[in-house]
């Protein structure tokens, strides 16, 4: 058995294992093994996400939120959207109250913290992530609000940096079922480990049956070689669990304001191409128990930005009952579908960067003829019927139509972005930007001389120009 650890990325570089990271870099491994009990490893307190962030600089409206648009989010009829009637579950290492903005309603201590129970964070990480979700608005202009402040939220705190238990697929496993059975109807998951486990499956499987959505984030270690402190070596981009268990979880990389996928966010393999989509996951920034907005990277940050749309898109279509397995498969083909992937599937970015707007937006139906709310028919993918309405999707990825021979053709969008180098996050963001530059300044310059040519044959036919019509090129 193995421990698990967080998806932030700032603390990738020191200590991000819960315990014995079996998903952490070798050297940080020996530096976070304080003590062990059981087949649980104690870490101290250096290692708490507190401890290993950056405190936002203006602790204004997050990237990442402004690209959300929470207080401008609404169905097909025009209905705002917030997620009211939906309960999101976050297995992590709990959610402490933060003023009015953010607090769990139900919980469950399994990571030995008992004495502060299910609404504490000693380590940050899980208020972080369900700031994101489901912090509401902190009553002046700026500051942070999640994508879905009317969820009701679960806290399943079987993690932490001063953890006594847990911090391993068996209380994870625990965590999922438990929140199942006390109505969560989205789970996400923020940590992983490298290891296939037979009971943390069986909780995917349950949750699954039951019409829980479980988002989990892809992982963190794309761009280098994993070791745990036992000296097991795992290599670049190993698979990721629970992510790998697709099509029964929507496992979701990392993207920066750019739409790039960082080098560090994991992607899936010809044999296992389990990344469904990518969201924020690059200075991303969220709330510490302090209150105080931080700073960080990570597929972590990723994975509640989608839990948040998953919870969103149950209360747009009404779903809020239904607890069977089509629900999840739905909800999963929306969020698949309306992504910026257009159809095609790519193993970095899955299905391309999620459009929650468009997925609030969509006309799914369980019926060719018309618009029909209605789960589709079917207890597993491979008898599931066919959602109507959305995007076809074509490639190896989960939940597709079809491979991707079978597509007609490219989807409707030009994706024009400039090429940038797998190095080091802040290079890549400098490069792009520069990129970025130049791409535009060739287009004005392309613009100008065609307006010169324009003006030039005018002149010459002794015709004024009212305005000449030409093509424009638009970098989605």
């Amino acid at each position: 058995m193995s421990t698990l650890r967080k998806m932030g990325c700032a603390a990738a570089s020191t200590v991000l294992a819960l315990g014995t990271g079996f998903a952490m870099p070798g050297a940080a491994a020996a530096a976070g093994a304080a003590a062990t009990v059981g087949e649980t490893v104690l870490a101290d307190a250096s290692n708490c996400t507190t401890n290993n962030v950056s405190l936002a600089p203006n602790q204004d409206t997050p990237w990442e939120i402004g690209t959300a648009e929470p207080g401008a989010l609404k169905n097909l009829q025009g209905v705002p959207m917030t997620g009211a009637g939906v309960t999101v579950a976050v297995v992590d290492t709990g959610i402490a109250k933060v003023g009015d903005q953010l607090f769990a309603a139900n919980g469950l201590v399994l990571n030995g913290e008992t004495a502060t129970g299910y609404g504490a964070d000693d380590d940050g990480h899980g208020t972080m992530v369900a700031s994101i979700i489901a912090a509401k608005a902190s009553g002046s202009d700026g500051g942070m609000q999640g994508i879905a402040p009317g969820v009701k939220l679960l806290s399943m705190r079987e993690a932490g940096c001063r953890a006594t238990a847990g911090n391993n697929e068996n209380a994870m496993a625990t965590a999922i079922s438990k929140a199942v059975d006390m109505g969560a109807d989205v789970i996400n998951i923020s940590q992983d480990g490298y290891d296939k486990d037979q009971s943390l499956y069986d909780a995917i499987l349950k949750a699954y049956d039951q019409g829980v959505i479980v988002v989990t984030s892809a992982g963190n270690q794309g761009d280098r070689d994993t070791t745990d402190s036992s000296g097991k070596d795992y290599g670049v981009n190993p698979l990721t669990y629970p992510a790998a268990y697709q099509p029964y979880v929507l496992a979701v990389g990392a993207v920066d304001e750019y739409d790039s996928v960082p080098t560090f966010s994991e992607k899936g393999t010809d044999a296992n191409p389990f990344v469904g989509v990518v969201a924020p996951g690059v200075a991303v920034e969220a709330l510490l128990p302090s209150g105080k907005l931080a700073v960080d990277d990570g597929t972590s940050f990723a994975a509640p930005y989608v839990a948040a749309e998953a919870a969103l898109i149950i209360q747009a279509y009404g779903w809020t009952h239904d607890r069977v397995a089509a629900r999840a498969y739905e909800v999963m083909k929306i969020i698949e579908s309306t992504a910026d992937g257009d159809g095609s599937y790519d193993l970095s970015s899955g299905w391309g960067p999620v459009d929650i707007k468009q997925a609030l937006e969509s006309k799914a139906s369980s019926s060719a003829t018309g618009l029909n709310t209605q789960l589709v028919s079917g207890d597993q993918p491979s008898d599931f019927g066919t959602v109507y309405g959305l995007t076809k999707m074509y490639g190896a990825g989960p939940n597709a139509d079809g491979p991707a021979s079978s597509a007609a053709g490219t989807g409707s969008k030009v994706v024009a972005r400039p090429y940038v180098a797998a190095v080091s996050n802040k290079t890549a963001q400098e490069q792009q930007r520069g990129a970025y530059i130049a791409l535009a300044v060739g287009l004005l310059v392309a613009v100008v001389t065609l307006g010169a040519a324009a003006v030039a044959r005018d002149a010459t036919r002794r015709r004024r120009a009212v305005g000449v019509p030409g093509d424009s090129a638009e970098a989605l």
